[in-house]
């Protein structure tokens, strides 16, 4: 499989991480307590005490499994070329990444930094107001969204977590870029209300804006036993809005419900078919294709407590739960965002879902079949080349942008291109 060589800065620096954390590994292994995450690890029903992901060593709370395919029966083949250039270094936790239309490449930190790439590919901090920021375990500034009227508006919706004037939530503010990307400026708290857990985990929040302006929202169940399955709670869901933060069919904005963590939002071209990733607890990552409406069958609520020693997809407690396109099986990948591949550039791979890993630091490519419910192969691309890989967003020649997560200020925003272009 051919692919560009890592620069050796990069590959140096990954050498450095990778040792970094097998020295720290002694002095907090005895003190770590268990957190509830695939990416984490187990939790069960009666663990507590949860840690702020980002004051520990990555290599020790998140080690690497390399090696472990694509998935308990899906078939790994050789994928196609690629050409990985670095867009932006420097940066702690970038959470996501989008690209508005005059190509300027803006990623947020968890920790609440907003940086850009100007089309020129001048780099430039972007002020941004987040009073009351939490920036805890899987909380922090995370989704984000160009409005579909960007050209005309320079509206970028944001998802975060606040805790400010006695209300904690996960929440959606709409912000204005300034033309010349000094700062960002709130429009309007889009959609509010949706659960922050106290420890900051599970709390989903990946946004997508559909060919039509709508704006899908994946949330997690925030370590809450009733969310997933409760039309109460907007924890464990899909949601479904208007930009003004309307609900965008029906008289709820909720689209889905029994989700655990959702981590990606995808529409297949020429389809339209809305597709989630989703983090299971030790086992069964997934893939969903979303039905309006549905219920995807996660419900941790044992006796009233929350145990994740439960299916993802509990069909006998819910026999309607639409099954997974996708599951890993044992073990997870952790895996994250997803994107259809666009472009002939990709040949054969034109089509195929990309879907980013975490745990097992990889690209996967799915190749679907003509019905969208089911797999035929997959390949398995930047193997342990660039730690954890978070989030993907496609550009307009069919290039993908990739964050990684391994934060100690080494993580960046890399593009991957098919080796064609």
């Amino acid at each position: 499989m051919p692919l560009t060589p890592t620069p050796r800065s990069t590959t140096a620096r990954l050498r450095a991480r990778s040792l970094a954390g097998v020295a720290a590994a002694a002095a907090v292994a005895l003190t770590l307590p268990a957190v509830a995450n695939a990416q984490f690890g187990s939790l069960g029903s009666g663990s507590a005490g949860l840690v702020d992901t980002g004051s520990v060593p990555p290599d020790v709370l998140f080690p690497p499994e390399v090696g472990v395919g694509a998935g308990e029966g899906v078939e790994v083949v050789e994928g196609p070329g690629v050409a990985v250039t670095t867009v932006l270094d420097q940066l702690n936790i970038p959470w996501d990444v989008v690209r508005t239309p005059d190509g300027t490449i803006l990623t947020g930190e968890r920790g609440g930094r907003m940086v850009a790439q100007l089309p020129g590919g001048a780099r430039r901090e972007v002020g941004i107001d987040l009073t009351g920021l939490v920036h805890q375990s899987e909380s922090g500034l995370v989704g984000l969204a160009v409005d579909a009227g960007f050209a005309q508006n320079r509206e970028i919706h944001v998802c975060w977590s606040r805790d400010a004037g006695g209300t904690r939530d996960n929440r959606v503010t709409t912000f204005r870029a300034a033309d010349d990307w000094s700062e960002m400026t709130r429009v309007r708290d889009t959609l509010t209300g949706m659960p922050l857990g106290a420890e900051g985990i599970h709390s989903g929040c990946r946004l997508l804006t559909a060919p039509d302006g709508s704006i899908y929202i994946g949330t997690g169940d925030t370590y809450s036993a009733t969310g997933p399955q409760s039309l109460e709670s907007l924890a464990g869901k899909t949601l479904h809005i208007n930009p003004d933060g309307s609900p965008a069919t029906g008289d709820s904005v909720i689209h889905t419900i029994g989700h655990r963590n959702v981590q990606g939002l995808a529409i297949q071209p020429g389809t339209g078919r809305l597709y989630s990733a989703e983090h299971g607890p030790d086992v069964d990552d997934e893939v969903n294709l979303l039905e309006r409406g549905a219920n995807y069958g996660w419900n941790p609520n044992v006796d009233g407590s929350y145990n994740q020693n439960v299916p993802m997809t509990d069909t006998a407690g819910f026999p309607d739960a639409v099954e997974a396109v996708w599951s890993s099986g044992e073990p997870t990948l952790a895996s994250a965002d997803i994107e259809f591949l666009q472009g002939s550039g990709w040949g054969e791979w034109e089509g195929a879902l990309a879907m980013a890993n975490l745990k097992t630091q990889k690209l996967v490519l799915l190749r679907l079949s003509d019905d969208g419910r089911s797999v035929e192969d997959a390949a398995v691309l930047l193997e342990g080349e660039f730690g954890r890989l978070r989030s993907l967003m496609s550009e307009p020649d069919g290039s993908l942008l990739v964050t990684t997560s391994d934060a100690d200020n080494q993580d960046e925003v890399f593009r991957v291109s098919p080796a064609a272009l």
